[in-house]
């Protein structure tokens, strides 16, 4: 467990980091617009370039990358390669989205109002180029993971949300108000690349155009792109539904999935991105390596999902409720984080185990995964978010999770410790127990706060009780 903790670690550390700038950036984009046609605008605007990012550049490009660069001695002529080729792509659809913006509200927004869909496709010209850096970015971020490097890559993502912060604070400026974090989130993409640069140059990367090569790369790209494209139509599908019932529900689950991306992006996404790279370059190792990162996801995702779920009015009132965020919006986006977060541990365990196919370039096997899961999402988006409202999304998302994850372990058939995840369910299950009880003596922003941090101090004592290994890890890995 050491490797896989430590670079495990490193990662969640930066990624924490970057996670809180970004929940400063929501907080001012709350403060600033609430939950309206506006950020309804910025949201879907936003949205389409994210998709591409998660669809196109971070997921399915690193996937494909990464083993067949390490299988290549870290060939610089191939990186080129990939850079040259999808580089190719990218610039493509920035151009046609600016010569055509309304395909964005067309694809996102179909229920939305008339204001919301031109707002939206004015927004869109000004983020569309987002995806054109962070493509560049991911390529960057893939050859210094491939090199064990991850605490700079993932520090790197603050620097969107400085550029989103920055631009809310000098939205008056701009008219619309909102094209400020708009600009800002732009801008913020191409901070991203320039930062890791010099990383690349260090690890010996240097471009040089070329396509040699790119056949290799394509033949894992295209399945794991496919797989990448069917999970962010959930996203399509998720923001359309929710278009359906109303002004504000599109800003509701933008803010309520935010945060729950927190713990997801710091304890999921670390395991997922980890463990890619350490496969592929230790294939011999690689049943243990997988068995070691469920155990630590589920240690660390499980206590944060009970947590969300057992504070999540507060939360939310703490951080987003002042401004033009009301304490209905604090009512209907609480609502939402509670049923995300219900999906926690099941979406984090689905993304270690895609990862665990990637790194043996077994791309089937995730893709179907993804289809099951997109099937149950959108199915029960409509069964529950047309029942439920927007809460039945959010919950429709987190049993698609579920679904998709029991086909992935049924498929890899992991080494379960299902005594261990009994501990963790029982120190989680106690936590969340003891700060419900405590959280009914007050409703302070102050009590809010100590619950947090009580909550952390209740799951170290019982999983110190219970003689949990990822706590003594943790402890050793201090004291280096």
């Amino acid at each position: 467990m050491p490797q896989i903790f430590q670079y495990g670690i490193l990662f969640s550390l930066a990624t924490l980091i970057s996670r809180v700038t970004g929940l400063i950036r929501d907080v001012l984009l709350a403060h600033k617009f609430g939950a309206g046609v506006e950020f309804d605008s910025y949201v879907i605007a936003i949205s389409f370039p994210f998709l591409l990012r998660r669809a196109f550049a971070e997921g399915a490009m690193t996937s494909a990358f990464v083993p067949l660069y390490n299988d290549r001695g870290k060939s610089n002529e191939f990186a080129s390669a990939v850079i040259t080729s999808i580089g190719i792509v990218t610039i493509s659809l920035t151009v046609f989205v600016e010569i055509y913006p309304k395909i964005v509200p067309i694809l996102l927004s179909s229920g939305a109002s008339q204001e919301v869909r031109l707002l939206t496709s004015s927004l869109s010209r000004f983020s569309m180029p987002f995806v054109v850096f962070i493509f560049l970015w991911a390529v960057l971020y893939a050859i210094q993971n491939s090199h064990n490097k991850f605490f700079i890559p993932a520090l790197s993502p603050m620097l969107m949300n400085f550029g989103v912060i920055l631009g809310t604070l000098m939205s008056d400026l701009f008219e619309p108000a909102v094209l400020g974090p708009t600009i800002g989130f732009t801008v913020g993409g191409a901070l991203m690349f320039v930062s890791l640069i010099p990383g690349a140059r260090k690890s010996g990367f240097r471009y040089k155009p070329t396509f040699k090569g790119t056949g290799d790369f394509l033949r894992l790209f295209f399945p794991a792109l496919l797989a990448m494209t069917v999970s962010e139509f959930n996203v399509l599908i998720d923001i359309n539904v929710a278009s359906l019932l109303g002004p504000g529900g599109v800003s509701a689950m933008q803010y309520a999935n935010r945060f729950y991306q927190l713990p997801f992006g710091v304890f999921g996404v670390a395991m997922a991105t980890v463990v890619l790279p350490v496969i592929s370059n230790e294939m011999q190792n690689s049943k243990k390596y997988t068995s070691e990162s469920i155990r630590l996801s589920l240690f660390l995702t499980v206590p944060s999902a009970v947590g969300l779920m057992a504070l999540s009015e507060r939360l939310i009132s703490l951080v987003y409720q002042h401004g033009a965020f009301t304490y209905e919006d604090t009512i209907k986006t609480s609502a939402v984080l509670f049923y995300y977060s219900i999906g926690l541990p099941f979406y984090s365990i689905m993304a270690v185990l895609s990862r665990v196919c990637h790194a043996k370039k077994d791309m089937r096997t995730p893709f179907i995964a993804t289809v099951i899961s997109f099937i149950v999402n959108s199915v029960l988006d409509f069964v529950l978010g047309l029942t439920m409202n927007i809460i039945g999304i959010a919950l429709a998302t987190s049993l698609a999770g579920l679904c998709g994850m029991i086909y992935l372990a049924f498929r890899i058939k992991p080494t379960i410790d299902w005594k261990h995840i009994a501990k963790i369910l029982v120190a989680s299950s106690a936590m969340g127990i003891i700060i419900m009880i405590i959280s009914l003596f007050g409703s302070s922003h102050m009590l809010t706060l100590l619950l947090v941090l009580l909550g952390m101090v209740i799951y170290v004592i019982f999983c110190k009780l219970l003689n949990l290994p990822e706590l003594n890890e943790f402890f050793r890995l201090i004291r280096k």
